[in-house]
């Protein structure tokens, strides 16, 4: 069976296949019920990010028990919030959302109320909240309300929730007590609990019920007459878990509702939280899953999302965050004219095309983005496929074959490497960068042969650049050899204009094939390859990962086709701004003692050359305000585990700054317990 330890390590998501709610009820019979539900439902993504706003900001008061214990509750309420989200979209989709009202109730308790409540006070309110969220699941489970439910996500989704907010009452009430011991402060964030979050929900459920038109039934108000005025219902529940909460004596036990969590997790098991897989297969999964879970608990931004971007920040795990992670080099997610392109083009052609481009799914705005990407980059022609990592695996087994030989650098993306091992071909690994590697595996081929160069521009975990002109030099003394270049990371970037590694080295046309994506600098989704008539021709009819392949959605090849003309216009002075602030970055790093690779490109990677050291260190940059990632093994060899920082035009010298800043901070917050531990020893 399973146990809340079990629950803690795992992230619940829903099935995006299944519908989450129905316009007039999706609980049988309990017309109230129905709307106090989905009342509280949209209160839940902010609430809990409330939550862990206000932790997170006493986190240092707590001892080291506490911590990780709240660490395992960002964890959670990480996940309840970004599941409830995806039910209030469902909500929305079918009228029930509630827009004028949630926007008012979050800019009323998280703009106006929040930032001017003392910290102690926010935090004695969520306890209080936490204690009423514990109130009302007991309440459901105990009621075995949700066994009404018809809907099995949704039966899924509640059980889930009530069990973990049962056991976070305990967790959050242990930081209360080691910030304060005060009884008048418990008593106020109890006030307080009561004159918002609950006051929500029942305004809500009555907006829902006029909605619905639930509430011009009897059946509502008899329900509703229930729950608020008989001694059974949750109005008196709560009211006596209130008292209960002001005794002097009191301390939240998850112990005490053992058995209402043991009959939730039971009820979790019996309808499925997820099939479970053959032991051979977990087997085989488990070295890199207990990896996984023995970093998640103490690390939630590894799973957090992204709520919403801001220039050169992010809004993440309710904090607005520095974003060093980002691919839009040049800044352009979120430009005017891309995000108009795209809508327009929904109007025109709708969401998808239904169908491969061969077999009637192609557009006009396909053949107009390929011919925008051909012109671009002075091409004859160019093919767009559904995603960088599908161009480059069926591309190269596409050019490549069994008694064929490709030759790829030791650094290449994983796309590449997939589509060499995919081809049949041999494929021979040349020393990063090593042209003469590359000469000597070549000399030892037979000139008859087939043989295909594969590199990337920029390599995307040390940002450095490929030496192309000695590649095209290698190439053209050796017959029947192609050059394929991978520009994921070098358009927009390298070169005067933006065009990429054949305008920074100067030599227009020279590559064979010439491969790119439509997600990083270019704000779309997809893969591309510009050549010849000849080239782009064949793979338009042998390219298994075209021919049988979904067509771009229109509004994505809208966007990138939109994307290129505004590199056409804005690219030069936003590209020079963008190098501007790569400079001055990795000086900046370089001053404060880091050692600090790159400095040609975007990709501005920090080494630290150990895992723990790594992941600690994105930690602490992300609670203090920089999103950042660590980069570890298989993504590097082990040894080289770093932090990889993306720098874009949108970042500000004092953006930067405070970035060199935070790192040294948590440099240093993680070299003080070495110090103390070699002074102790001495």
């Amino acid at each position: 069976m399973l146990s809340v330890a079990h629950l803690q390590k795992r992230t619940f998501r829903l099935n995006e296949g299944k519908a989450l709610c129905a316009r007039d009820a999706w609980y049988d019979g309990k017309p109230f019920a129905t709307q106090l539900l989905n009342a509280y439902s949209l209160l839940i993504p902010e609430g809990e990010r409330f939550i862990i706003r206000t932790c997170r900001a006493l986190l240092d008061r707590a001892d080291p028990e506490v911590r990780k214990e709240l660490q395992d509750l960002f964890f959670q309420e990480g996940g309840h919030a970004r599941e409830h989200a995806r039910m209030i979209k469902a909500m929305y989709a079918q009228g029930l959302s509630l827009d004028r009202y949630r926007r008012w109730q979050n800019y009323f308790s998280y703009r106006l109320l929040e930032p001017i409540s003392p910290r102690a006070l926010r935090l004695a309110t969520a306890a209080a909240i936490e204690h009423h969220n514990a109130a009302i699941a007991g309440f459901f489970l105990r009621q075995q309300f949700l066994r009404g439910v018809r809907l099995r996500e949704l039966r899924r989704l509640f059980l889930w929730h009530f069990a973990e907010e049962i056991e976070h009452k305990e967790v959050v009430f242990k930081l209360l007590q080691r910030v304060s011991r005060s009884w008048t402060l418990r008593a106020l964030g109890l006030v307080a609990s009561w004159a918002t979050f609950l006051l929500y929900i029942g305004i809500g459920t009555l907006l829902l019920g006029m909605k619905t038109r639930a509430a011009y039934t009897t059946a509502f108000w008899r329900e509703a007459f229930m729950h608020c005025c008989h001694r059974e219902g949750l109005l008196a529940e709560l009211v006596r878990e209130s008292v209960r909460y002001l005794a002097p004596s009191f301390h939240p036990s998850v112990a005490e509702s053992k058995a209402l969590l043991e009959s939730a997790l039971s009820e979790l098991e019996r309808i499925g939280v997820e099939r479970p897989l053959p032991a051979a297969f977990r087997e085989k999964m488990a070295p890199n899953l207990e990896r996984v879970r023995g970093l998640l608990p103490g690390n939630p931004y590894l799973d957090a999302c992204i709520d919403g971007y801001d220039g050169a920040w992010v809004h993440s795990q309710g904090a607005r965050k520095l974003n060093f992670c980002t691919y839009s080099y040049l800044g352009l997610l979120g430009h005017p004219r891309i995000q108009t392109a795209a809508h327009n083009a929904i109007k025109r052609y709708g969401t998808g095309t239904h169908g491969v481009r061969l077999l009637g799914g192609n557009l006009e705005i396909h053949e107009a983005l390929e011919a925008g990407i051909a012109r671009f980059f002075g091409r004859e022609a160019a093919i767009t496929f559904s995603s960088g990592f599908m161009t480059n695996q069926t591309v190269i087994a596409t050019l490549v074959g069994k008694g064929d030989h490709v030759l790829s650098d030791t650094r290449n993306h994983a796309s590449i490497i997939d589509g060499c091992l995919h081809s049949g071909a041999h494929v021979g690994r040349f020393r990063h960068n090593d042209v003469t590697d590359l000469a000597n595996r070549l000399r030892r081929l037979p000139d008859d042969a087939r043989k295909l160069i594969v590199v990337d521009a920029v390599y995307s975990m040390d940002g450095d650049i490929a030496p192309l002109d000695a590649l095209i030099a290698l190439r053209d003394r050796h017959p029947n050899t192609l050059l394929m270049v991978d520009e994921a990371h070098s358009l927009g970037v390298l070169g005067t204009r933006g065009r990429g590694i054949e305008e920074h080295f100067d030599c227009a046309g020279q590559v064979d094939v010439l491969m790119g994506t439509l997600s990083k600098t270019v704000p779309a989704q997809g893969g591309y390859i510009a050549g010849t008539h000849e080239l782009i021709t064949y793979l338009r009819v042998s390219a298994r990962g075209f021919v049988f392949s979904a067509a771009l959605p229109p509004p994505t090849a809208a966007a990138a086709l939109a994307a290129l003309e505004v590199i056409d216009l804005e690219g030069p002075t936003r590209r020079t701004q963008l190098m501007t602030n790569v400079q001055y970055f990795v000086q900046r790093l370089r001053q404060a003692g880091f050692e600090v690779s790159g400095g040609a490109s975007a990709i501005v990677p920090i080494l630290l050359g150990d895992e723990g050291v790594a992941v600690e260190m994105a930690r602490l940059c992300n609670l203090a305000g920089v999103y950042a990632m660590p980069v570890v093994y298989p993504a590097v060899p082990k040894g080289k585990e770093r932090l990889r920082m993306n720098v874009t035009c949108d970042h500000r010298r004092e953006d930067l700054d405070l970035a060199v800043q935070v790192l040294v901070q948590s440099r240093a917050a993680l070299e003080e317990p070495a110090t103390v531990s070699a002074s102790r020893e001495e």
